[in-house]
């Protein structure tokens, strides 16, 4: 904490002009609309006065980053092109009640840590202990992770734009086992390649209301070290409402050491609490070791889902435990079949049209049979009820 104060007692008599724009005289002016973001202008060393009053006056990042996660009012934190090295400045954890916008100019703004592929990770660039932020166009590097949300935190109306990450060990994650309030999330043109464990995970109860779209999540397949339950996007815990769409998923590969080799693309598992109203459309899922789509969950709508197996992927679909209808669910290629395990699907339209003999019934003694149809151009075949498994 002292630190910090010691960090702020420096900088904000440097600021003090851009701040004092935002300031509203008057208690009625106050009370009536928020104050103006204050524009801090930031690139990797710093630039003339740095003072981040203009672009040619930029604030090194090491003294902007913590500025604008105290959050003492709205800042809008502008990143110039260049490759900032932020190995040394440790998490950032977000704080503050007024809006944070972080954006830098595309894919010439690099954020480099210091984590390698494999190593053990420490905590997230940024901890969303926050609501109210946008991160917009900047490219992120060798970080453990871009997102967490610590225990207890609510993170609300957050917004993530146009970022690239790779050589992470997670890309967002909102994770399990913790008691948090997460919703209203937009993850939008977000491209993770080459993650370590997970690309996105979503989980628990206050977890709600998030739209992940336009984005592409690329596991690098063999390439490198990789955890033995490697994931491209993961729903857990009871998280509900969640919307993936015009999405791709591919090559998430696990380690090579287990018996069983993991990896799935889209997995939504409904240990502890069951994942409701989730939506998944126009997704392609590819080359995912297990499963390119494991599925347990209720009150799902699936439309326009492309299984691709690569040569690698063991199941197209896996429907566990609940009622599924899916509105043309393709698998294209050879290999991957479609796998029911105590629940009940319908396939709409599928491709290929004679999809029924790459259906496998996976029901345990514990368990009810599986029941499976599909709808085929106006026409339905005859239900069918898995035979009980063998002794």
């Amino acid at each position: 904490m002292k630190g910090l104060l010691r960090v702020r007692r420096t900088i904000m008599p440097a600021i003090a002009a851009v701040l004092a724009a935002c300031s509203v005289t008057g208690s009625r002016a106050a009370e009536a609309a928020p104050a103006p973001a204050a524009v801090v202008h930031a690139s990797p060393d710093g630039a003339g006065e740095r003072n981040g009053q203009l672009p040619s006056d930029a604030m090194p990042i090491a003294r902007a980053l913590p500025l604008v996660a105290a959050g003492g009012r709205a800042i809008r934190l502008v990143l110039a092109p260049g490759t900032y090295y932020i190995g040394a400045m440790g998490s950032q954890r977000l704080q503050g009640r007024r809006a944070l916008v972080i954006e830098g100019a595309g894919e010439k703004t690099v954020l480099v840590g210091s984590y390698e592929p494999g190593s053990k990770p420490g905590k997230a660039l940024l901890v969303m202990a926050r609501s109210d932020v946008t991160l917009r166009n900047f490219a992120v590097r060798n970080v453990s992770g871009l997102i967490d949300v610590p225990n207890a935190g609510t993170a609300e109306r957050i917004v993530v734009n146009g970022i690239a990450m790779t050589d992470v060990h997670d890309g967002i994650v909102i994770d399990r086992g913790k008691t948090l309030v997460a919703s209203d999330w937009r993850i939008d043109k977000v491209r993770i390649t080459n993650h370590y464990r997970v690309g996105i995970r979503l989980a628990g109860t206050g977890t709600s209301r998030i739209v992940i779209g336009d984005s592409l999540i690329d596991g690098g397949g063999e390439r490198g070290p990789n955890d033995c339950f490697k994931g491209g996007i993961q729903l857990l815990e009871g998280v509900t409402d969640v919307t993936i769409e015009r999405v791709q998923v591919s090559n998430n590969v696990g380690c090579a050491e287990q018996h069983y080799q993991q990896g799935d693309g889209i997995e939504i598992d409904d240990r502890k609490a069951v994942p409701k109203r989730i939506t998944l459309k126009h997704v392609v899922s590819s080359g995912n070791r297990d499963g390119n789509f494991d599925l347990k969950a209720q009150d799902m709508v699936l439309e326009d889902l492309v299984s691709r197996a690569d040569g690698v992927t063991r199941y197209a679909f896996r429907f566990w435990n609940h009622s599924y209808s899916c509105l043309r669910c393709s698998l294209d290629g050879e290999g991957g079949n479609i796998q029911l395990v105590h629940s009940i699907v319908t396939l709409r339209d599928p491709k290929p049209t004679d999809i029924m003999p790459r259906m496998r019934c996976g029901d345990s003694k514990s368990s009810g049979p599986s029941v499976y149809q599909a709808e085929t151009a106006g026409r339905t075949s005859p239900r069918t009820v898995c035979p009980p498994p063998k002794e």
